[in-house]
């Protein structure tokens, strides 16, 4: 225990030359404890229904469609990345985001609980019915993320230093990844236990429960003030600026830097497409059952939880573009391996592989984007970088599901390779800000 306690100490104490406010190192290590809760708690519940494994196989007992089933996770994770921009002026003249951000978080909770009753409509209902309300209730997930995502962003930047931002953010999601390995066990449980559909209600029901336990841990934040210009003619100034569209143009026509990290980025996600098969291909070519993709889950925070320890211990030392680039060619290889494998022990290692980097993508991107322009415009930079790329999410299921229609699961994962091939040479070129020497 006693190791333990200095453990944290050390990564968690601020020093002098860390120039921090003392509104935020007063109520850091409260603040960390928090968002560590909240993560545990929203963690657990998402590897009940995971996005990547849980909903996609799910889907597949639905509909036959690769298109469909690849539409499921394209339209959370574009849902989540689209309406950014668009809160991005509202979101930086908050003197504080904690209660605006309650209520973002309140909606993006609600069609979660319409899960466990969507499954009672199963036999009742044709399967075709059911999909599209399943996938209904996905867009409004998707987009209610994204309407709680950017003020999320902003809070997390305004209550965890620069100086400190890897290491928290690697903490939290070991812990994280921890609840959310315990989560995909009882996911293994429930599903081989239960019959269909029951047994995904029975899930449901059990990740429900946590996300609001997730939510009460996020309204304990502590959140400084911060002091709006109250300067009468800057005011004016920055309001005649601060238009989305005009700063977004002056933005994007003036920093190169930027303009290069929406270009990786945005090629990332067409490079990322063939995730959402990495379940559904395994299942049918090594004819597995449906609880297998729990066991999925598992692998996948396993190797997210080793991720997030080495991410994290060398991120505020190298930089988030170096990790972000380390995380692409871990995909790059995994996806390698996926074309490569003829059994489900080799095959096992993509799931790794996506692990490790989804860890290293969290972690890196979430701080580049935060430090990749001017601190005051961080709120218009956030919700360009999500929303700007954010549309590459929904042509990948299009691409994807061309490709595995009209060729096969390989040539799709092929495909993905290429452009994570892309993504990465230009993510060399990305600059960001240079790092003390952490000791």
């Amino acid at each position: 225990m006693n190791l333990l306690t200095r453990l944290f100490d050390r990564v968690l104490r601020i020093h002098p030359e860390d120039n921090v406010s003392p509104g935020v190192a007063a109520n850091f290590k409260h603040n960390v404890f928090a968002n560590t809760l909240d993560l545990m708690f929203f963690f657990f519940s998402d590897s009940i229904w995971s996005i990547n494994t849980i909903m996609p196989v799910f889907a597949a007992t639905l509909t036959d469609s690769p298109f469909l089933i690849g539409l499921i996770p394209a339209v959370v994770n574009a849902g989540w990345f689209l309406p950014q921009l668009f809160m991005s002026g509202r979101i930086s003249k908050m003197p504080k985001v904690l209660p605006f951000s309650l209520k973002m978080g309140f909606l993006e909770r609600l069609p979660y609980m319409c899960l466990p009753l969507l499954t009672l409509l199963i036999g009742k209902l044709e399967n075709q019915t059911v999909y599209w309300l399943l996938l209904f209730l996905m867009i409004w997930r998707g987009l209610g993320g994204g309407m709680s995502g950017l003020p999320w962003q902003e809070l997390n930047a305004r209550v965890i230093p620069i100086s400190h931002r890897a290491r928290f953010i690697g903490l939290s999601r070991i812990f994280g990844q921890l609840a959310g390995l315990v989560g995909s066990l009882i996911s293994v449980y429930l599903l081989g236990k239960f019959p269909y559909p029951k047994n995904y209600a029975i899930g449901f029901v059990v990740a429900s429960i946590s996300l609001w336990f997730s939510f009460a841990a996020y309204s304990r934040n502590r959140e400084p003030e911060i002091d709006i210009a109250s300067d009468p003619q800057q005011e004016k100034e920055q309001k005649a600026k601060s238009q989305t569209w005009s700063l977004m143009k002056q933005i994007l026509k003036s920093d190169g830097n930027f303009r290069r990290y929406l270009g990786s980025r945005s090629l990332a996600f067409l490079g990322n497409m063939a995730s959402a098969f990495l379940a559904v291909y395994a299942i049918e070519r090594f004819h597995l059952g449906d609880a297998h993709a729990a066991i999925f889950t598992a692998l996948l925070l396993v190797s997210g939880i080793l991720g997030y320890a080495i991410w994290g211990s060398i991120g505020d030392r190298i930089g988030p573009q170096k990790v972000v680039i380390l995380s692409f060619t871990t995909w790059g290889l995994g996806l390698v391996v996926a074309i490569l494998s003829q059994s489900l022990w080799v095959y096992y290692a993509v799931f790794a592989a996506f692990g490790l980097y989804t860890a290293g993508l969290n972690l890196g991107d979430t701080m580049l984007v935060m430090e990749i322009g001017d601190e005051k415009l961080r709120p218009t930079y956030l919700g360009m970088a999500r929303t700007l790329t954010g549309v590459f999410l929904l042509i990948a299921p299009v691409l994807s599901g061309w490709l595995v229609q009209s060729f096969n699961y390989l040539v799709m994962f092929a495909v993905s390779f290429g452009f994570v091939v892309m993504a990465t040479l230009l993510m060399v070129t990305v600059k960001d800000r240079p790092r003390r020497r952490v000791i």
